[in-house]
């Protein structure tokens, strides 16, 4: 499998958003950095709890971030009812974002997320972001046939989801990890 050159580290990630001097979005929660690497094609990985606070895993497809850094996840529907089920029924919301090659990966946490409906921009967005998340499987070493798999979709099947995110962790592998993103 190939491997990053210089993988990222949560001690960098903590430094480089210290550092931020740009502009912010949702109340300082999310640098513009921050909000393009997310909506850069990557694993999204989407989390709650049900009514029994029992932990429910869905998968994301695309995101899409607003001038105000309101995220708006796509998903497959029918994978996703449990989920789906908790957010509608008001569970909170955590939307972890991973690049495989490097393993930089952030979570994005809010209290709670709104069920709505696909928009036009949702469809493009979701193809460009899983065609760019598909050649990544590949460029590390997944045979394009998982990859393809794994990033498959039908217009048809989407879903969305939106929230606006409190706060910020790190969550790349390494010392500081799960550490809080904040300037």
């Amino acid at each position: 499998m190939l491997r990053a050159e210089h993988p990222s580290t949560p001690s960098e990630e903590l430094a480089e958003r210290r550092g931020w001097t740009g502009p912010t979005l949702a109340d300082g929660v999310l640098t513009a950095e921050l909000a393009e690497f997310c909506q850069s094609g990557l694993s999204i990985v989407l989390a709650s709890s049900d009514a029994a606070r029992r932990p429910v895993v869905g998968r994301g497809l695309a995101c899409r971030i607003d001038a105000d850094g309101r995220i708006r996840v796509t998903y497959r529907e029918a994978p996703n009812l449990a989920l789906q089920q908790a957010l509608a029924a008001g569970a909170p919301v955590a939307a972890t974002f991973t690049k495989p090659y490097s393993h930089r990966s952030i979570q994005l946490k809010a209290p709670r997320a709104e069920i709505v409906r696909p928009a036009p921009p949702d469809g493009p967005a979701t193809f460009v972001q899983a065609s760019a998340f598909r050649d990544e499987l590949i460029s590390v070493g997944y045979t394009e046939t998982l990859a393809s798999g794994y990033t498959r979709f039908e217009p048809h099947e989407l879903a969305a989801l939106e929230f606006l995110p409190e706060s910020a962790f790190v969550q790349t592998p390494g010392p500081s990890a799960g550490s809080a993103l904040t300037p």
